[in-house]
């Protein structure tokens, strides 16, 4: 997996691994995400992280949603310096929904991922991840879901 370094251009390798619960304060204090991820605790959290760089570039909260055969990405956010036209890296967040879609599978979900959006990023989720809108939540599956994988996790 990697992410590309959007100054240069050059792909760096990528690795996503759990947090710990004794690290929320400290990623809660460096106010590099917009989020107050201590409400995150009872959840699995996740960082996308690059060597030589201390700091997650992002993090994500997955729900194993075992009733409806989904995981739930509860929460998905990136560093500040990784927003917009002017990040630093590319491929964050599509590198962190392909780890959840990947946990589906592992799960035996068969690649269901659900999240709720905001609505500015709803028409994003769509054209560039393929996430499809229900009522309540944007979605992928199967197909998609193993095409989000192969981009961005196993590139």
């Amino acid at each position: 997996m990697y992410v590309t370094n959007s100054e240069t251009g050059e792909n760096v390798f990528a690795y996503i691994s759990p947090v710990a619960v004794k690290d929320v304060g400290a990623i809660n204090k460096s106010k590099r995400f917009n989020f107050n991820w201590a409400k995150e605790k009872g959840f699995n959290i996740y960082k996308l992280s690059v060597n030589g760089v201390p700091e997650p570039l992002g993090l994500m909260s997955l729900a194993d949603r075992y009733d409806d055969l989904a995981i739930e990405i509860r929460l998905l956010a990136l560093a500040k310096e990784n927003i917009g036209t002017t990040r630093k890296y590319d491929r964050v967040a599509g590198c962190l929904i392909a780890f959840a879609c990947k946990e589906t599978f592992i799960a035996g979900y068969e690649g269901f991922v659900c999240l709720k959006s905001k609505t500015r990023l709803k028409k994003h989720y769509f054209n560039k991840y393929g996430l499809r809108p229900t009522n309540l939540y944007f979605v992928t599956e199967g197909v998609n879901s193993l095409k989000l994988i192969e981009e961005y996790y196993e590139n």
